[in-house]
């Protein structure tokens, strides 16, 4: 996704289209919630990411509605991760 992120920027520039995409982290979810096996394994990722935390939907939306507003024209061909500071740690 990251490099079609950036071909399609480069493509779709001279029509006035953008293209981003955000890398969401562990979210909080219901479905996350309910699964055992996901909880565990969320434990031990969760350890690693600077923030301690699982994001919130709505942080993740945030970015999303962000990169629609008039506000964000001149970003294109940019991969958003929204994970904690997980991608930024080395892991």
């Amino acid at each position: 996704i990251n490099q079609l992120t950036k071909n399609l920027a480069c493509e779709w520039a001279k029509d006035n289209i953008r293209a981003n995409s955000v890398a969401p982290g562990g979210t909080n979810t219901p479905t996350a919630n309910s699964n055992p096996e996901f909880l565990k394994a969320g434990v031990s990722i969760m350890s690693r990411v600077p923030a301690e935390r699982m994001a919130e939907p709505d942080e993740i939306s945030s970015v999303v509605a962000f990169l629609c507003m008039p506000a964000a024209s001149y970003i294109s061909g940019q991969v958003i991760a929204v994970d904690g500071g997980y991608s930024v740690c080395g892991f």
